[in-house]
């Protein structure tokens, strides 16, 4: 007589999450551009993809979009007051397209890093 198989149900990671945890990949030579710490460069990656992978809405974008530029140091101190008056006036966060674009182009200058999930949409 033989033994039916055991089934183990294993919790697997979702691959998004995974990804999320991983962090997007900055080449070295973009790295070595600009002479910042790892740490700085693993915050960067995380936030990368976890504006990717993660399932947000506006706002959460917009909040991860000014993380990152306050990682990089993208936005002004008076950017900063503008987006924080905005706060105040309307009760929500939220960032302009300028400022968004800008962001976006500078991740894509200086890190080569597209927002899309899947670069060629």
């Amino acid at each position: 007589m033989s033994q039916s198989p055991k089934i183990v149900h294993l919790d697997i990671l979702d691959t998004d999450y995974a990804k999320i945890a991983a962090g997007e990949r900055i080449s070295d030579e973009r790295k070595q551009r600009l002479a910042w710490g790892d740490a700085t460069f693993s915050r960067l990656s995380k936030q990368i993809a976890r504006y990717r992978y993660d399932s947000l809405d506006e706002q959460g974008r917009d909040d991860l979009l000014c993380n990152i530029a306050t990682t990089a140091g993208i936005f002004t101190v008076a950017d900063m007051e503008d987006i924080n008056d905005r706060l105040r006036r309307t009760g929500c966060f939220y960032l302009t397209q300028g400022e968004r674009q800008q962001v976006i182009n500078w991740l894509q200058d200086e890190l080569a890093v597209n927002l899309k999930v899947n670069p060629d949409e």
